[in-house]
């Protein structure tokens, strides 16, 4: 089965639309037009999805079929809260426990009803659905 980035590739050639006429067509931004188109981006979002399939004349199935799948895991709380304590430690290079691929990391700065700060470790993987939102 060909790749989300073959299939979006050949319709937009089918289409006589460079990647920058794809872009302005689907209000889509070029940078993450060249991650899908590279590989790099595996899933699309459901307006991304839509905004793709009106202007390559397919459907939003059609593109969701070539999206990469994925089997849902539970990851331990253990591992969790490991993770969290190291984004929290300002740790770097962490790796995602679902596929081994590395983590975007960031401390969200909230504050509770009576003023406190609370540094909330938010993560979510390059590859896969693994994310930490809590």
């Amino acid at each position: 089965m060909e790749s989300l980035a073959e299939f979006i590739q050949q319709r937009r050639e089918m289409a006589g639309l460079s990647i920058y006429g794809l872009a302005d067509k689907t209000n889509i931004k070029l940078e993450i037009l060249e991650d899908i188109e590279t590989g790099k981006e595996l899933f699309l979002s459901v307006t991304q999805r839509q905004q793709l399939a009106k202007v390559l004349k397919c459907s939003p199935n059609e593109l969701r079929e070539h999206e990469r799948s994925y089997e849902f895991q539970v990851v331990p709380d253990e591992v969790i809260e490991d993770l969290k304590s190291k984004i929290l430690s300002h740790k770097t290079n962490l790796r995602c426990p679902m596929c081994g691929e590395p983590l975007i990391t960031r401390i969200a700065k909230m504050y509770d009803i009576e003023d406190n700060l609370i540094l909330q470790p938010k993560a979510h993987c390059v590859k896969c659905v693994f994310q930490i939102k809590e």
